[in-house]
């Protein structure tokens, strides 16, 4: 039995599924799991209510983002962050090693990208013990950055990943797996990009009301943060330019930074004029039954993200129930719609092309002679829970 730690001090969106489920993962494969996290009572909760014989080897403690910094260059204020939040969780560390008379055999971060821009002898100094995690979005991967050659030392995204004390790490996007694995030299696993799988609630206030708006009309779905790399602004453009046949609903919080004022102003427009197609709740949703729920009522998940070569679990999503998707062509997502027949692909942006799309969609749907066959069982599988714990055990082969 190892000791394992696992750090996240985001909260919202994927982060607190993802971490219960390592928790619930690792628990269940006989290791003592320490979380370090924002709302350490909820995840006590979840463990104690849904694997109680589980809950005495979990221990979980409050960790929180650092006070963000002064420094005026943003790559400067970046890399002090990063500094800063492996302070943070090495003081952590040496508290709950001291409360539990055991130091973590791995420390694993659940979201490492925000701590990564620094060498690994910076690393190796503030945190002197055994540690990995899922490096979300190594985008320089998919699209090669500009300046290639002065990307060195601790401009190089990879220098912390070269740490001695870093012996595997972990990505969702089997796509680059190899590449990254040849670049550092260590192993790197490709874990599954799991959701929450609860049944729906169907009495979540907004069901009733989408129906009733809807009025039998197939219906389209962006949901989740409603960034503008999710492509909010394409779809708006979309509800407009549509046949009457289709309704549109926008769910989730509206990631007003991502857009400029312009933008902005734009959206508030049309959310204020309430078009007859389209349905708007602008709050965020917590994955689980609620979340699905909203999933549930609709024909198409819209998953056209724009500037997004990564991974997304809105496509377990919709495997789970078995929706069809609009998505990019390109990258990880496009990838894995075509392998899977998931859905329909797009140039990212293009309204005519979804335009387009959707009316062939509505023909199918209507009719019953879908143009193709999804393997929506296939990917539910590849990205299940069962699944991410072969993962783990893999990446435990290398602690």
């Amino acid at each position: 039995m190892k000791t394992i730690a696992l750090v996240d001090t985001l909260w919202g969106g994927h982060h607190p599924t993802y971490l219960k489920f390592f928790s619930k993962t690792l628990l269940e494969l006989g290791h003592e799991v320490i979380t370090l996290c924002p709302e350490p009572e909820e995840m006590s909760q979840w463990i104690a209510s849904h694997y109680r014989g589980l809950a005495n080897h979990f221990h979980c403690f409050e960790l929180h983002e650092p006070p963000p910094n002064q420094f005026p260059i943003r790559q400067l204020q970046t890399r002090a962050m990063a500094v800063a939040r492996w302070q943070r969780v090495a003081q952590s560390i040496r508290e709950i090693s001291s409360k539990l008379g055991k130091v973590p055999d791995l420390t694993f971060f659940a979201w490492l990208d925000t701590y990564l821009g620094l060498t690994a002898a910076i690393t190796d100094a503030i945190f002197p013990y055994p540690w990995s995690g899922l490096y979300f979005q190594p985008r320089y991967l998919r699209i090669p950055p500009k300046f290639q050659r002065i990307r060195r030392g601790i401009l190089n995204p990879l220098s912390g990943l070269k740490s001695s004390q870093c012996p595997v790490v972990t990505v969702l996007d089997e796509g680059i797996a190899d590449k990254l694995q040849q670049k550092l030299n260590k192993p790197v696993v490709v874990l599954t990009d799991i959701t929450d799988e609860s049944p729906p609630d169907m009495n979540f206030e907004i069901i009733k009301e989408i129906y009733a708006k809807a009025a039998s009309r197939k219906i389209v779905g962006l949901l989740g943060s409603l960034d503008k790399r999710k492509g909010t602004l394409t779809l708006l453009e979309v509800s407009q330019q549509a046949s009457d046949r289709w309704f549109f609903v926008f769910a989730g919080r509206l990631a007003e930074p991502a857009f400029t004022a312009a933008e902005l102003s734009r959206i508030q427009e049309i959310v204020k004029a309430d078009p007859d197609n389209c349905f708007f709740y602008l709050n965020s949703i917590p994955d689980g039954s609620r979340f699905n729920a909203v999933i549930q009522v609709c024909d198409t998940i819209y998953a056209a993200y724009e500037d997004f070569p990564y991974s997304s679990n809105i496509l377990t999503k919709a495997a789970i129930f078995q929706k069809p998707v609009i998505a990019s062509k390109n990258y990880c997502m496009g990838e894995r719609v075509q392998k899977f027949n998931l859905g329909y692909a797009i140039e990212e942006g293009n309204v005519a092309q979804c335009v387009n799309i959707l009316e062939q969609l509505h023909e199918e749907l209507s009719t019953g002679n879908a143009s193709i066959q999804p393997d929506f069982e296939s990917y539910r599988q590849l990205h299940s829970t069962e699944q991410l714990r072969t993962a783990f055990k893999k990446v435990l082969e290398f602690v």
